[in-house]
C-alpha cells in the first residue's frame, strides 16, 4: 500500500497543472489599486550572480493583475476568509474578470477590513524569459493566453485536474496535517514587490493629484 501511494505522487509530480504562476501570502497593503497593478518577481527570472546585483531590483517587476485563475483571502491571522474566481464567463460578458479586478472590488467591498493577505494561482501562461531582457511594455502589459488543455486521454486529464485542485488546497490552505506542500513542478512562484517608504509616498502623492483632477 505504501508503494502505491508512493507511485501516485510520483506520476502527480510529473503532471504539468493547469498551474502556471502563483503568489503566496501577498500583503494588500502593499498594492497599489488605483494602478492596476500586480506587481512582483518570478523567482529565477533575475539571473544570478553579479549580473542579478548590478541591476535596480525595485524596477524590474512584472504586472499579474491581468491573471486567471482563483484567490484566497486572509485575515492577519492568516485564516482563510473567503475564496473566489476570476475569469468565469459569464452572461453578457467577454472573457470573465481579472485576479486584479475581483482583488480591487474585495479592497473596496462590505469586508474590506476583515483580510489583509492574499494568495492566488494563475491559470494563464506568458513568454517566459529574464526580466531584464523584457521591455516596460512586455513586463507590465504581458500577453496572457491560455495554454493549451490537458492530455485527451480521460485518466490522464483527471490526474492533471486532481494534482491543480490539491496543489492549489494545499498552499492555500495550509492544513496542518499536510506536511509537504503542494506538487506545483512547473509553476512558477511569484515574490510580491513590497515598496520602500520613498515609493509609497510617491503613490501617495499621485493619489492625491488624481483625487484632485476629480473634485
Amino acid at each position: 500500500m505504501m508503494n502505491s501511494c508512493a507511485d501516485g505522487r510520483s506520476e502527480v509530480s510529473r503532471l504539468s497543472v493547469f498551474i502556471k504562476f502563483y503568489g503566496l501570502f501577498w500583503r494588500k497593503d502593499a498594492v497599489d489599486w488605483d494602478r492596476r497593478v500586480l506587481l512582483g518577481q518570478p523567482q529565477g527570472w533575475l539571473g544570478k550572480g553579479n549580473k542579478r546585483n548590478n541591476i535596480d531590483i525595485e524596477s524590474i517587476q512584472m504586472n499579474f493583475y491581468q491573471q486567471k485563475g482563483v484567490y484566497i483571502l486572509y485575515n492577519d491571522a492568516l485564516q482563510p476568509v473567503y475564496a473566489g474566481q476570476a475569469g468565469l464567463a459569464r452572461r453578457n460578458s467577454t472573457g470573465g474578470q481579472a485576479i486584479g479586478d475581483r482583488l480591487a472590488t474585495h479592497s473596496r467591498g462590505v469586508y474590506r477590513n476583515g483580510w489583509s493577505l492574499f494568495s492566488w494561482f494563475g491559470f494563464l501562461d506568458t513568454e517566459r524569459s529574464f526580466l531584464t531582457r523584457m521591455t516596460d511594455e512586455q513586463r507590465l502589459n504581458p500577453s496572457w493566453v491560455m495554454p493549451a488543455g490537458p492530455p485527451s486521454a480521460p485518466d490522464a486529464a483527471l490526474n492533471t485536474l486532481l494534482a491543480s485542485f490539491e496543489a492549489i488546497l494545499i498552499e492555500g490552505f495550509t492544513p496542518r496535517f499536510n506536511t509537504r506542500g503542494g506538487n506545483l513542478p512547473h509553476a512558477v512562484i511569484v515574490d510580491q514587490y513590497e515598496p520602500g517608504p520613498a515609493r509609497v509616498e510617491l503613490g501617495q502623492r499621485e493619489r492625491e493629484a488624481r483625487m484632485a483632477l476629480l473634485e
